[in-house]
Parts: C-alpha cells; structure tokens; sequence
C-alpha cells in the first residue's frame, strides 16, 4: 500500500517536518502520537494553493460540535479532526456488514476508540457487541467502521480506497445462507443526527397463502396480489392500513417486509418520534439513504399513526403537512417514498386530504374474524373457541377473548343499587 508520511515536531522551534515513509498494515499496531489541544478552540495556519499564500488562512475548530465516537457523514468525528486539521484530507466509503470481532481481535493495537455493548443482565446467553470503531494505523489513517459501513480518512484519496478495500475484502461477514425473514430499519433521533438501526424479523414471519387466508380470510389473495403490484409499479403514495387493535396489520405487515425484501427497504417510525418527520434535516437523511440504495423503492411505515394523520390542528399541523408533502407533489418525486400508515380509527376521522385519489394507494380494512373463520384457524393450532362470535386475531392466538373491564357508568343514566 502507498506509505504515509509521520510528522515530528521539534520542540524548540514548533516546525513539523516528515520522518521516512511507514508501510500500512491492517494488524500493525497504531504510532503514538501527541496532538496539542489548546483549552477552548484549535487555531490552525494554513496557506492556500500549491505555493505559498500572501495571507495565511485561520481555521477555527469548536470540538464542542464534533463526535467523540462516531463519524458523521458531512462530518468527521474528533480523532480525524485532530490529526488532519486543515491539511489534505480524503474520505472512501462503503457499505455492507462485517465480522468486528475477528476485525478487533487482530488489529486490537490499532483500536483507537470503541463502544462495547453487552446485554442486559436479565438476559441469559446475551450476544456483547461491538459498535463505533475506530482504527489508528499511522499518524493520518484512520478507519471507522460500524455494523453498516466502513469510512476510511487518508491524506490521499488512493489511500483511503486502499484502506477500506483491503479491510473490507479480509472481514466481510457473508450473507446467511440460512431462510430469513424480512428486515426493517428503525429511524431513531440521536441528538442533532438522524440514525435507522435494522431489525431482523424470523423465517415465521411470511406467511404462506393457506396461512394468509386463515389469518384474513379468502379476500386477502385478491388484494394482497393487486397491493404487491401496485409497491413494485408506483414510486410514492400513502396506503392506510385500518382496524381495531389485534386484527393482524402489524403481522400483515411483517409478511410484506419479507416478501418485498428484495426491492424494498422498510424504514419504521415510532410514535413518540413522530415529530422528526418535520424536520428539515429529514430531507438530508432521505437523501443520503436514497445515494446508498438507489436500486431499493423505499417504504415508511408509521404504525399507530392516529394523531398524525387526525384532520390538521394545531397539534399535529406540522405531521400532517410533512406526510402530505413526502406522499405527494415535487419533494415526492425526489424522495420516492412510499408510505404505511395503520390506524386505529375510522378513515373518515383523518385528514381528508391524505385520501385524494393520485395520493392514496391503497386502503385495507382489516377487520375481526367471524366465527366459522376465526374456528378454522384455531383448529389449524389445536386451540377451541369458547364463545360463538366474532374474534380478533390476537384472540385466537391467545387462545382466549380478551378481559372485558367494565368501567362504572356516571351522569344522569347511571344506575344505582
């Protein structure tokens, strides 16, 4: 690999000049350096150009807003910063997933900043993983790298290449040959940063068409088949999933990540994150992830979506808003978003404009079973349904009905003993 310079600092005169050339090698371990750090801000003279400028230029770097662990994509974390500066800086990324313990066990002197996770004490046999690693092989090459990504700073743009090829090509983690279920990515708000974490979903979790007909009954072939056409046809849109609580559109929607994951990526946003949608920098993250997976069609799934989705008030104006804006019009033609929401009202109750024709793709009532279909799933688990009526199918997999609570009735027709 192209050898890099280090620096030596004269003590008595504060110039640095370069020492010979270092080879890089990924379990060498990293050179001790000392970079002086100045109480508040780092002030850095520079010239510009290849020959010397008239007037030196000062850089003023505030650590206050730089990571200590993980690299940011528009900004390096503080090692970086430190050992660059303002000098000839190069970045090379790439995106997969890798073995990070073989990768710390052999390069364990060239670990220059860690995050160690280990499971909860309540659980038993619990996986210790590692997360934010970064690298130190000379005194300006580093190497990050988490569960997705790999991100190599260089002085050269053929170095951080060299660096990210070679680490990727000795610890690439091979995908599973072993059946899997679908995959999604949880969008969560890390401070200032927009971060998704995947969540893997079992083999269980795809239903097949026996099982999907017990589950919702021998409508859903019909309009499972036109929905999976319209995913693959339409770039943006908003589908509304409606139904009382228990009556299968989370599992609907487990099955469809598994059945779509080879063209799809399915992005979740929890309720009480829901705000994040209205943020400006959303449209950063979308794009970014849009530049990565640019073969994928992209789905948001917001589950419980009932308060976003009410006709626009002063709580909810500007969720409403965004979805509007992310589901249709110019900013949908950028994105290419499509977008789930489930809802445990009626669809008469929410935004009316949601429910235009050219926005909405689709909308699925899921409804509670009748009898003889919730019985025909239970038997299909060897379970008995005490009572002759109608069931949810949480209901049926509990194996029970659920506990009816009986709340006292007050005002003028209340009864009294």
């Amino acid at each position: 690999m192209n050898s890099t310079p280090a620096l030596k600092q004269d003590n008595k005169t504060g110039t640095v000049s370069e020492k010979a050339p270092q080879h890089f090698m990924l379990n060498a371990p990293a050179p001790q350096t000392t970079v002086p750090i100045q109480p508040s801000s780092t002030v850095t003279t520079t010239t510009i150009g290849q020959g010397k400028a008239d007037v030196p230029v000062n850089l003023n770097c505030d650590l206050s807003n730089i990571h200590a662990f993980c690299e940011d994509y528009f900004k390096p974390h503080a090692p970086v910063v430190a050992a660059f500066g303002c000098e000839s800086l190069h970045v090379c990324r790439l995106y997969g997933s890798w073995d990070l313990d073989l990768a710390v066990a052999e390069n364990h002197a060239a670990l220059f900043r860690s995050i160690r996770i280990l499971p909860a004490q309540t659980v038993k046999d619990g996986v210790v993983v590692w997360d934010d690693l970064t690298f130190q092989f000379a005194p300006r090459l580093f190497l990050y790298i988490d569960k997705n990504r790999i991100v190599g700073f260089a002085s050269t743009a053929s170095e951080a290449e060299q660096l990210v090829t070679q680490f990727s090509k000795k610890y690439n983690k091979p995908k599973p040959s072993t059946p899997t279920g679908g995959i999604f990515y949880l969008i969560q708000q890390d401070g200032d940063a927009i971060k998704c974490h995947d969540v893997a979903l079992s083999p269980e979790t795809i239903l097949s068409a026996e099982a999907m007909s017990l589950h919702y009954g021998s409508s859903i072939e019909e309009w499972h088949r036109s929905y999976i056409e319209k995913l693959h046809e339409k770039v943006n849109g908003v589908s509304i999933f409606e139904g009382s609580p228990g009556t299968g559109k989370t599992c609907y929607l487990r099955h469809l990540m598994g059945e779509l994951k080879e063209s799809h990526r399915f992005y979740f946003i929890p309720t009480s994150t829901m705000g994040v949608l209205s943020r400006p920098d959303f449209i950063g993250f979308w794009t970014e992830q849009r530049r990565r997976y640019s073969d994928r069609k992209f789905v948001v799934v917001l589950e419980d979506s009932d308060a976003a989705l009410m006709t626009r008030g002063s709580d909810n104006r500007e969720q409403v808003s965004a979805i509007l804006n992310l589901s249709d019009g110019m900013l949908a033609d950028f994105l290419r978003l499509q977008i789930i929401c489930t809802i445990n009202c009626t669809a008469s109750d929410i935004d009316q404009a949601l429910l235009r024709p050219g926005r909405l793709l689709s909308h699925r009532v899921f409804n509670r079973l009748d009898y003889r279909t919730a019985t025909r799933l239970a038997e299909s688990l060897g379970r008995k349904l005490p009572v002759e009526r109608d069931y949810s199918l949480a209901e049926v997999f509990a194996g029970h009905s659920t506990v009816e609570i009986n709340h006292p009735r007050i005002g003028f027709d209340a009864t009294g003993e």
